[in-house]
């Protein structure tokens, strides 16, 4: 998961430590008006983060944010109503 220079080459600059690159998929489907209405709309959408489930680390290269892991596999429902 990370990557480190062998000993004696590392270079700040040009050749830092890093999280090894990684692909992450995330899925929305959703509908603004299931019903087909005119005045009163019903809208719903489904969410799913990281469908692969993967572990991963992430990091921002910032002295103050750190590095974390991955959000492991998540499911959002959203139901919604217009009038």
């Amino acid at each position: 998961m990370i990557t480190i220079p062998a000993p004696g080459t590392e270079d700040d600059d040009h050749n830092p430590p890093r999280i090894t690159p990684r692909h992450l998929f995330d899925l929305a489907i959703g509908d603004d008006n299931l019903f087909h209405g005119d005045k009163r709309k019903w809208s719903a959408q489904l969410t799913v983060i990281n469908i692969a489930n993967q572990v991963a680390l992430y990091n921002f290269l910032s002295t103050f944010s750190g590095t974390h892991y991955v959000t492991p596999r998540a499911l959002t429902a959203q139901l919604g109503f217009s009038f």
